[in-house]
């Protein structure tokens, strides 16, 4: 579906629920959650395709195999963390969807550490002299 197609959908969506609000604010609930995952699932079809060819890229470039794992370890993450605290958010737990934040930057940092890893030992290469 075209990105046109899924901004209509979530338009109607958000109409649709704040005029259910009132009424049954867990109907609403329920219609964000299930237009949200419609539009991700519309989205995750174009997605292998992009990381594909970001995967082909950064290999024709040189990049070792484990960064390119991490890159989209770490794109998952982000991607997972910001749906989940959006619609925990909607739920009216701004506590919740706060700490799921900072659990996926956390989460961030861990996967990352390889490569912190690897580029410190690579500047200290460089630096200590000969």
């Amino acid at each position: 579906m075209e990105i046109f197609g899924l901004c209509v959908i979530g338009i109607l969506t958000a109409v649709m629920a704040l005029l259910l609000r009132r009424q049954s604010p867990q109907t609403a609930m329920l219609l964000s959650i299930g237009a949200g995952t419609l539009i991700i699932l519309s989205v995750v079809k174009n997605l292998v395709l992009t990381t594909q060819s970001i995967s082909t890229l950064l290999q024709e470039s040189g990049i070792s195999a484990d960064y390119i794992v991490i890159l989209f370890k770490v794109l998952g993450i982000c991607f997972l963390t910001e749906f989940t605290c959006d619609t925990v958010t909607e739920a009216g737990m701004l506590s919740l969807a706060t700490n799921i934040s900072f659990a996926g930057k956390v989460t961030v940092l861990i996967t990352a550490l390889p490569l912190f890893r690897d580029l410190l030992t690579s500047i200290t290469t460089m630096v200590q002299p000969s």
